[in-house]
Formats: C-alpha cells, sequence, structure tokens
C-alpha cells in the first residue's frame, strides 16, 4: 500500500547525544469522538493520532535522502520495514520506494550521483 509522505525530519538532542528521523504521513482527517476531546473535518492532514507514533525510518537513510536530495515530497512511496539494529524491538522504515516512475528514476539518479 502506498502511503503520501510529505517531508522527513531529523530531530538531535544535543545533550543525550539521541538522533532520530520520522516521516510525515499524509492522512485523512480522523473523526474523534472522546470524553476530553472531539474532531472530524474534510480533507488530509499529518497530525499523528492519537495513541499512535509517528513512522521513525533509519537516520543514516533518511541523512542519504535528504543530502542527496533524492526525496520528493508530497509524492507516493511503498514503505519497506526493518528492525532497529540498535533496539530489535523497534521497527524502522528502511527504504522508500516511490510509486511514480519520474521520481523512481530521480531517486536513482540522486543516489547514484551521492555515492
Amino acid at each position: 500500500m502506498a502511503v503520501t509522505i510529505t517531508g522527513i525530519a531529523i530531530k538531535r538532542f544535543p545533550k543525550s547525544g539521541q538522533e532520530m528521523a520520522e516521516l510525515s504521513v499524509l492522512r485523512q482527517v480522523e473523526t474523534v469522538n472522546h470524553e476530553k476531546f472531539e474532531q472530524y473535518g474534510i480533507g488530509f492532514n499529518t497530525d499523528i493520532p492519537f495513541n499512535k507514533t509517528a513512522l521513525k525510518v533509519d537516520v543514516p537513510y533518511a541523512k542519504q535522502l535528504i543530502e542527496s536530495r533524492a526525496f520528493v515530497p508530497n509524492a507516493e512511496y511503498e514503505l519497506a520495514f526493518g528492525a532497529n539494529p540498535d533496539d530489535p524491538l523497534e521497527i524502522l522504515v528502511t527504504e522508500l520506494k516511490p510509486v511514480d516512475d519520474g521520481i523512481k528514476k530521480h531517486f536513482a539518479e540522486s543516489l547514484k550521483a551521492k555515492a
């Protein structure tokens, strides 16, 4: 299943040295009816729903996509998942696979040029 990825953000916490990368995913506005919060609407947003977490991506791979400019925002991608080598219980996105043929070509050329 392809998802629209609007961005990649690398977050670093200098005091702890911790670093993570997250994907911003475009999804439909959810209808929520809870005691303390209600929401309804139409369209799309990148909010992370209650009780869910952002999709984390392998940091070196995220840096490669950003620095090579291979990543194209607001495009559809298939996602490949794998375990975090530092924490096998954490699942990470290990690869973005563009759906659009033009973006596939751009991805391949950008990553090849940066290698």
